[in-house]
């Protein structure tokens, strides 16, 4: 009696790919392989069947009836080989879960402490391997792999990874005492010209953030300066090198003891999501279901429970 052998997973996944692509060529720009590697794969995932899948229409791709069937039943079987992929990677030799973070370094200093302690409540047997970066440096360690889940503020929308937003905070202008702007108790964005700004560094979501706003008012900044630090942002203002526009709850302790001044932006707020960032190819495992709804809730609480004045103090505290 003849053997007959399973479909090759890598043949239905270029197939897969191929029907949701409509292209040879986009298919293996999506596959990382030649045009004729996909080409190839079709042609033996055909033999392995015994009959055609696909037929071209002028340079459009159509499926045939066996096509569509065999579609039918590989997207829900690729789904759950990815699944379970995910789930042996992301738990160690004896089952235990595991959780692959890359995260913001001001998360990792203020919320990710409060975090950690909540979900260990849940899920006392997970291990977490964190890497604390800033968000590009997260979505590069998602992109090649290194980590599965990266907990940032929102990045700008890519065709390979999935944002879930979890909660967001306000960006406000950060003054001294002694600045004219904090005697009056209001930006004055009239006479924004003569004001030295300390932005965040550029090549990051939140400088760009800031630049979009302030665009949006017709403002354009001529002379400011950048740092990679909020520390150093801070510091800088207490001693009167000028004023910022940071996360309110990053300057609360400050506010409350009168070293600094915060001023909200104007009428039109400046709102900054935070979130979950993962790979769209990457099924998320149990406990990075969980995870993701412990920050999520731990992340609202912390919002809900701040002060509009900015004097309320930091998770855990």
């Amino acid at each position: 009696m003849k053997r007959i052998r399973p479909l090759d997973t890598r043949q239905l996944q270029a197939f897969e790919n191929l029907c949701e692509t409509g292209s040879f060529t986009r298919t293996a720009k999506q596959l990382f392989v030649t045009q004729s590697a996909v080409s190839h794969s079709l042609r033996s995932l055909e033999k392995e069947a015994g009959c055609k899948l696909v037929k071209k229409q002028g340079k459009q791709i159509q499926l045939t009836e066996a096509g569509e069937r065999l579609l039918a039943f590989a997207r829900p079987w690729l789904e759950e080989m990815n699944r379970v992929r995910d789930e042996i990677r992301s738990s160690d030799d004896r089952g235990i879960p595991r959780i692959r973070l890359g995260a913001s370094d001001q998360i990792c200093r203020f919320l990710l402490p409060t975090l950690l302690k909540e979900f260990s409540s849940l899920e006392p047997r997970c291990k977490f391997e964190i890497r604390g970066l800033d968000t590009l440096d997260c979505l590069d360690l998602l992109s090649s792999g290194e980590v599965d889940l990266s907990l940032t503020v929102e990045p700008f929308p890519r065709s390979d990874y999935l944002f879930i937003p979890c909660f967001s905070d306000e960006l406000v202008v950060v003054t001294y005492p002694e600045h004219s702007w904090a005697k009056k108790g209001i930006v004055s964005w009239r006479d924004v010209g003569g004001e030295k700004f300390i932005l965040p560094n550029r090549r990051g979501f939140t400088f760009r953030a800031i630049q979009d706003f302030l665009s949006k008012k017709g403002i354009k900044l001529n002379s400011f300066m950048e740092m990679n630090s909020s520390e150093t942002t801070k510091e800088l203002i207490k001693n009167k090198f000028g004023i910022g526009i940071l996360a309110d709850w990053f300057v609360a302790k400050e506010i409350e003891s009168g070293e600094l001044v915060s001023l909200p932006l104007g009428p039109r707020r400046l709102i900054r999501p935070w979130g979950i960032s993962t790979l769209k190819s990457h099924s998320l495992g149990t406990a990075e279901r969980a995870f993701i709804k412990c920050v999520e809730q731990t992340g609202c609480r912390w919002m809900v429970n701040r002060d509009p004045s900015f004097n309320t103090k930091l998770p855990g505290n």
